[in-house]
């Protein structure tokens, strides 16, 4: 069960499971008379021989790794990202890692890092909070307290749109709730690192702790062709490109006009 637990999330395959488990209690004398104290030795060694095979698999470029905060809660969190975006079908996904400075960069410098055809393609997801929803929760889609905004970089959110294509998710009549019912902003750093299980610049709408937090995708990012987008992908240092198609089908987005073009210099 202890062993099963520290593999659970990960991207191993049941063979390299069964690989490191045999290696691991392999260097240990362990039967049914074992204590306790070798018990915890055999299951550290495990944890750190599962580490190491998680680390291999997402092929780190060696010039990046020594700048890489990889520690198992960052690795669970990729891990995280990943088993979900392959449990969507997301056959055209690409994982790519950034350096530490990227967010230095401006957005042309980073487009070129990803190999993206457009700056209109670089994406962020921000955590939206209605702060009139009488909902704690996100059970309701049409009515929830916070929704996951994907927008490009090279525009920003407008509260306005988005408020009103939220309500528009109701048919008109008496279940259309009132207007004076929206008002969004940003989501408190808390409630991100709650609802999503990503940090700043890390968040990804694929492996979102709580599972019903909607995902709305900016419209104009469905417009850019090639219709491919980038996005966070679980870790600061870790950019997730997919076709929009397969963004929109994978995550069941709700695709609106919720954005206007950037008026000034671009948020990280």
């Amino acid at each position: 069960r202890e062993i099963e637990l520290l593999y659970r999330g990960t991207t191993l395959t049941m063979a390299e499971v069964a690989e490191a488990t045999a290696a691991a209690l392999g260097n240990l004398s362990l039967d049914a008379a074992s204590g306790d104290d070798a018990k915890k030795a055999a299951l550290s060694v495990l944890n750190d021989r599962i580490t190491a095979l998680e680390k291999a698999s997402w092929h780190i470029p060696p010039t990046l790794e020594p700048g890489l905060s990889l520690t198992p809660d960052a690795l669970s969190q990729m891990s995280r990202a990943r088993c979900a975006v392959i449990a969507s079908n997301c056959t055209s996904a690409v994982w790519k890692f950034v350096p530490p400075e990227y967010y230095t960069y401006d957005l042309e410098r980073r487009r070129q890092t990803l190999g993206a055809t457009s700056t209109y393609q670089l994406c962020k997801s921000m955590l939206m909070e209605n702060i009139k929803c009488e909902n704690t929760d996100c059970s309701d889609g049409t009515n929830s307290r916070y929704y996951l905004v994907v927008v490009q970089y090279e525009a920003e959110i407008n509260g306005k749109k988005l408020s009103s294509e939220i309500r528009a998710l109701r048919p008109p009549g008496k279940d259309r709730l009132d207007p004076r019912q929206f008002e969004f902003r940003l989501a408190s750093s808390d409630d991100n690192d709650r609802l999503t299980g990503y940090v700043h610049n890390s968040v990804t709408p694929f492996g979102l702790r709580d599972g019903k937090v909607p995902i709305v995708l900016a419209a104009d990012v469905a417009k850019v062709r090639p219709a491919f987008m980038w996005m966070g992908g679980g870790h600061v240092d870790l950019k997730l490109g997919m076709a929009v198609e397969e963004f929109v089908k994978g995550t069941d987005a709700i695709v609106a006009d919720v954005s206007d073009p950037r008026s000034g210099a671009f948020e990280d």
